[in-house]
Parts: structure tokens; sequence; C-alpha cells
């Protein structure tokens, strides 16, 4: 199986890290892809580019040898849609793929492109935090009650895993990051040291 973590990564920070690393721990995953989009549809624009996000990424990833760096979405041109995304990894491997989603994202599932054509592509995995509740009406048919279902089938389960994830978000990161301060307790130090290097998520004049 293939966990794919999408986003904009702007910027990567711990709580992406620790989702990727204990979903894939307790999923037994060889491999998780960090799949960064070009243009997102039902975000903000990302603040850094395209090739910046992917260069914060590598420097997570050097230290994971099951991580890597998918850069599918931000090479196609036009809007991000993970169901073309997920259509393209298929084609290029025959292994089942896991679609890794925090509760947020799987609250506005339905508003995705094609959201029963992903099923048809992938399990969804829904991270779950403390004190986060998810739409109990979307897709009830698809749920599963544990890991081991997910064998069962190639794709179209949808599981919901307690994560003890960080409280953290790129949003929170990129406010502290206006302020002028490092908030290093979010950010790997590899990040930090290249958002202070090229002066990222600062208003414009500051140096």
């Amino acid at each position: 199986m293939i966990g794919i973590l999408g986003g904009t990564f702007d910027p990567i920070h711990n709580g992406h890290l620790h989702i990727a690393t204990e979903v894939a721990a307790r999923l037994r995953l060889p491999q998780v892809q960090f799949m960064p989009c070009a243009l997102p549809v039902h975000r903000d624009q990302p603040q850094a580019t395209a090739q910046q996000r992917c260069d914060m990424i590598q420097q997570v990833l050097a230290e994971h040898q099951n991580f890597s760096l998918n850069t599918l979405e931000v090479e196609r041109e036009g809007p991000s849609y993970m169901v073309d995304s997920l259509r393209e990894i298929s084609r290029r491997s025959a292994e089942p793929l896991l679609l890794l989603l925090g509760s947020d994202a799987f609250n506005g599932f339905a508003n995705w492109k094609q959201p029963r054509d992903i099923l048809e592509l992938a399990h969804l995995v829904v991270c779950l935090r403390p004190g986060v509740s998810i739409d109990q009406s979307l897709f009830p048919e698809n749920r599963i009650d544990s890991t081991r279902q997910l064998s069962r089938q190639s794709a179209g389960a949808i599981l919901l895993l307690e994560v003890d994830a960080p409280d953290c978000s790129s949003s929170a990161v990129r406010a502290a990051l206006l302020t002028g301060a490092i908030p290093r307790q979010w950010l790997h130090p590899g990040v930090a040291d290249y958002i202070q290097k090229h002066h990222l998520y600062r208003r414009s004049g500051d140096c």
C-alpha cells in the first residue's frame, strides 16, 4: 500500500510529519508520498512558490527512507484535483492507495471533484484530532472499523483513525512568522532554517 498525503504544505510542519509517521507505523505502510498541490481549489493560494514548498518538504524527508516527494501536481498545469492525481498514480503503480486526510478536509470531501471516483481509486484514512468532530452523514456505507479490513478490498474503505498529532497548522506557523518569530517548536530544523534564509512569510519590505 502507498500512503498519499496531499496539501499545500505552506509550509510543511511537525503536524504533517507526525501524521505521516504515525499512520505509516500503525498501518505498516512501506511508503508515504507527500504531494504538494500547485493550484488548490478549496483554499487560499500558497504564499511560497511550488519550488520553495518542495525544497522544504525535502528538508524533512531526507531523514525518512519510506517518505518521498511526489511532484505530480506541481508539474501539471491548472487546478490540482485529487481525483486526477490518483488516476495518474494508479496508472504508474498497481499498489493500493491510501489517501490521508484530516477531519476538516474529510468534512468537505463531498464538495471535491468526483468524490465517488476517488473512492474507486483509493481508501481514505481520516486522521482525527481530539475535540474535532466529523460529519457522520458522509459515506457511512464505506466506513470500516479496523485496519485489518483495509486489505479486504483494493479501494473504497474509509477508516477513522485517532492520531495524537501536535496542535499546529500552516496558517498558525505563517501567522507567527509574520511577527518576525520563528516557531521552531512547530517546524523541522531544516525547514525553520530554510524559511529564515529565504525570508519567507514576512511582510513586504521586511528582511
